[in-house]
C-alpha cells in the first residue's frame, strides 16, 4: 500500500538539521538499499530547501557547524554502543566471580568442617 506524500510545516533549522544527517548517511552507510531510500529522502529535502530558502553564507556557516555537531554525535554514538557491549560483558564477568568466589567459599568451608578446623574463615557480602 503506498501512502499519500504529507506535508508539514516545520522550522527551517529542523530541515536543514535533517539534510546534514542524511548527508552523514550518504557517508557513513554502505547498504544499496538504505542508500537507495536516503538518497530519495534527502533529494526530496534538497529540491524544498532550494525552492523556498536562500542559503546565504551566513546560513551556510551553521549549516556546516551543525553537519560537525551531528557527526560528533553519530559518534558518540557508535562508542557510545560499543562501549555498552564492553559494559555488558564486564557486568557478566564481575558476576560470574562473585558467584565463584561464594562457590569458593563454600567449599573452603565444607573442607574446614570436614577436618575440623581449630579456626574459622567468616565472609560477608552485600547480596547481589
Amino acid at each position: 500500500m503506498k501512502t499519500n506524500k504529507i506535508y508539514i510545516e516545520s522550522v527551517i533549522g529542523e530541515l536543514i538539521d535533517k539534510i546534514t544527517i542524511l548527508e552523514i548517511k550518504r557517508k557513513k552507510i554502505s547498504n544499496k538499499n538504505s542508500l537507495s531510500s536516503i538518497n530519495k529522502e534527502y533529494s526530496v529535502l534538497k529540491k524544498i530547501l532550494k525552492k523556498n530558502i536562500k542559503v546565504s553564507k551566513q546560513l551556510k556557516n551553521q549549516w556546516n557547524l551543525l553537519k560537525q555537531t551531528n557527526l560528533k554525535i553519530w559518534e558518540m554514538e557508535d562508542q557510545k554502543r560499543l562501549t555498552q557491549k564492553h559494559l555488558e560483558k564486564l557486568s557478566q564477568l564481575a558476576k560470574n566471580v562473585y558467584k565463584f568466589n561464594d562457590r569458593r567459599a563454600e567449599i573452603k568451608q565444607k573442607i574446614n568442617k570436614i577436618t575440623g578446623s581449630n579456626l574459622r574463615e567468616i565472609k560477608k557480602y552485600a547480596k547481589y
